[in-house]
């Protein structure tokens, strides 16, 4: 019983840095930590038998991942362990950086600045954002943030309550290698395959529940009825096997198409979204968010770690 309710600390107190402090400078980021380290790993691959080199990359770095949160656990329950335990369970998920960058391209649409805010979104979405009008930015923000719910926020504590800090930070790793080798093109489109198919399983099950919290959250903040008629339509319209159901479900919980043009179409029987629709897609992560951590000391009578 000790043990279940210091990783509840460890949780609680993550979420307060990330709340009060959000992210940490880069020097010290174990994500940007875990950059390098896949850096390393890909920088010399042959060019020869690139999937059976990519899948060394991802079983070495998860590997890794893996070996440092045992290392954390192994600093014991003590002060000092619950605060290192805290940081680096706070590397895996972020909520205040998601939600602020989200607010902060909605106050530049609204005031006009369509140009900032293009600028803003390079950083937040993986589209080319050059000619995006007033809507199609805003749309852009909206998909951004019901993805990253997921792969973000979901994901993360979802396998650290099921595998505890190593299964966080693996989960971070592997996601950290699909968004770093993970492309569809090259120079990666072999060496990331592993990576890529790796993200996809293990965010298959994150995805499908995020239904779940963002119906809930969109009975206070939302449509529930349309958040899941929609996803239930349109879930499969994206390219990605797990993205379109978080998608989806936000796109129907607010009434509003989401359009990456060329690609996807989500909610097509809605009108456009406007800037101040952000606001309201915001609340419902945010308030997904708390969700998914209440629900985690729910169950906290679950033993958190095996080891």
């Amino acid at each position: 019983m000790i043990i279940i309710d210091f990783w509840l600390r460890v949780l609680l107190l993550a979420v307060l840095f990330d709340i009060l402090f959000g992210e940490p400078p880069a020097f010290i980021h174990p994500v940007v930590w875990m950059g390098k380290i896949i850096n390393v790993f890909t920088r010399g691959a042959p060019l020869r038998h690139r999937k059976i080199c990519g899948l060394f990359v991802v079983i070495s770095c998860a590997g890794i991942a893996v070996l440092a949160g045992l290392l954390i656990i192994s600093l014991g329950t003590g002060l000092f362990g619950l605060i290192i335990a805290a940081y680096f369970l706070k590397s895996s998920f972020s909520i205040r950086m998601l939600l602020v960058s989200a607010l902060g391209i909605k106050k530049d649409l609204e005031a006009g600045n369509i140009g900032k805010a293009r600028s803003e979104l390079k950083t937040f979405v993986g589209r080319d954002t050059s000619l995006l009008n007033e809507s199609q930015s805003a749309s852009a923000v909206i998909e951004s943030l019901a993805e990253s719910f997921v792969d973000g926020i979901l994901s993360p504590l979802f396998y650290f309550l099921v595998f505890g800090l190593p299964g966080a930070l693996a989960y971070r790793m592997i996601n950290t290698l699909d968004s770093m080798v993970g492309y569809k093109k090259e120079p990666f489109i072999d060496l990331g395959y592993a990576s890529a198919r790796l993200d996809d399983i293990a965010n298959w099950v994150p995805a499908r529940l995020s239904v779940a919290f963002i119906f809930i959250a969109s009975v206070f903040v939302g449509k529930p009825a349309d958040a899941i008629r929609t996803c239930i339509k349109d879930h499969n319209m994206t390219a990605s096997p797990n993205s379109g159901w978080s998608m989806a479900a936000v796109s129907g919980a607010l009434n509003v198409r989401l359009e990456k043009v060329g690609f996807h179409v989500l909610g097509g029987q809605f009108s456009e979204p406007q800037p101040f629709q952000i606001k309201r897609a915001v609340n419902i992560v945010g308030f997904s968010s708390l969700l998914v951590i209440a629900g985690i000391f729910f169950v906290g009578n679950v033993p958190l770690v095996r080891i």
